[in-house]
């Protein structure tokens, strides 16, 4: 339950932050501008970050032997 509400959640954040960014884009894209609101990017990282956790998203080896 955890990952299909995970993936939910990501998929929320990436419409959310693609929304905003269609009125410049494509022109078959356009129509989602529609939906967007202010501040919809905003919202949209920690809604992302959430999915990140419940998907449980991990660093591989090779990022975390440059972090340390």
């Amino acid at each position: 339950m955890r990952r299909f509400v995970g993936w939910i959640l990501f998929l929320v954040a990436s419409w959310m932050l693609v929304s905003p960014q269609a009125v410049l884009g494509l022109r078959e894209l356009k129509w989602m501008a529609r939906y967007a609101f202010p501040g919809e990017i905003l919202l949209s990282i920690p809604v992302l970050t959430l999915a990140y956790y419940l998907l449980n998203f991990r660093l591989n080896q090779k990022t975390e032997r440059l972090r340390h």
